[in-house]
């Protein structure tokens, strides 16, 4: 059986990074290993959920836009944006080892995409596999108001939970827009265990300069807790809401 599963999964993985993926992989130190990929040379930590994560954004590509009829809308704001002289930025919130950050890297090559990570491994991993590329890598959290966190379940690279307090810096959305030169959000993605509860919870005016947000829930990881319920409240009617993989997208209507 751990024969067969490894057989799907070295299918799924040629599939998501190409057949290089199958003949070019080597260790690259401290249980990190490199393997080239169309995506260029990625590194991933073959006992974590690296992996996993990389197959879900550029195998399953859960943040591929472009079947769904609201892209139009998606290209038609970027495309204004730089024809406006701005900057489109998308925001990477629980960006992991990159995996997100270079599918709208590849798919959006003008704009900047800030990858916001809040632990240290992933993190490093992250700008170890952006590199070149036109994303910047912030090692933090993010939420409504400045402070700090403190990282619970570190030791599953793939779930990391932030609690207030700690000392990891906790940036708003102000603050990463603040990093770009006439930034226009374009697309906010987040993914940040539970602690969308925090972030939606006030100064959300942001909401109302993108033109999508992709969040994925976790009302069933931490039962009781309505973790959700500040971002429902937050995102109004004015988005359309669609489903990919794990993800709720709510692209800003156009009519």
């Amino acid at each position: 059986m751990k024969l067969v599963q490894r057989y799907k999964r070295e299918r799924m993985m040629m599939k998501a990074l190409g057949l290089s993926y199958l003949f070019t992989r080597r260790p690259a130190g401290d249980g990190v290993s490199r393997v080239a990929t169309r995506y260029g040379e990625l590194f991933y930590r073959p006992a974590q959920s690296d992996l996993r994560t990389l197959w879900q954004t550029l195998g399953a590509r859960e943040y591929d836009l472009e079947p769904f009829p609201q892209w139009a809308a998606i290209s038609r704001a970027y495309e204004q944006a730089i024809a406006a002289g701005r900057t489109p930025v998308i925001i990477d919130a629980g960006a992991n080892i990159g995996g997100a950050s270079i599918w709208f890297s590849t798919k959006f090559p003008q704009a900047r995409v800030l990858a916001v990570e809040p632990e240290p491994a992933n993190a490093e991993l992250c700008r170890r596999n952006t590199g070149g590329r036109n994303v910047q890598v912030f090692q933090a959290a993010i939420g409504a108001k400045p402070g700090t966190v403190a990282l619970t379940n570190a030791e599953q690279a793939w779930g990391v939970q932030t609690t207030r307090g700690g000392d990891v810096p906790v940036l708003t959305v102000a603050d990463l827009l603040s990093a770009v030169t006439d930034p226009q959000l374009l697309i906010a993605k987040i993914d940040i265990e539970g602690f969308e509860a925090d972030l939606f919870s006030e100064a959300t005016e942001w909401i109302d300069q993108a033109t999508a947000l992709i969040i994925e829930p976790h009302d069933w990881m931490l039962p009781g807790r309505r973790s959700s319920a500040a971002f429902r409240s937050a995102v109004g009617p004015e988005f359309e809401m669609l489903i990919s993989g794990e993800n709720l997208i709510f692209v800003r209507s156009a009519g």
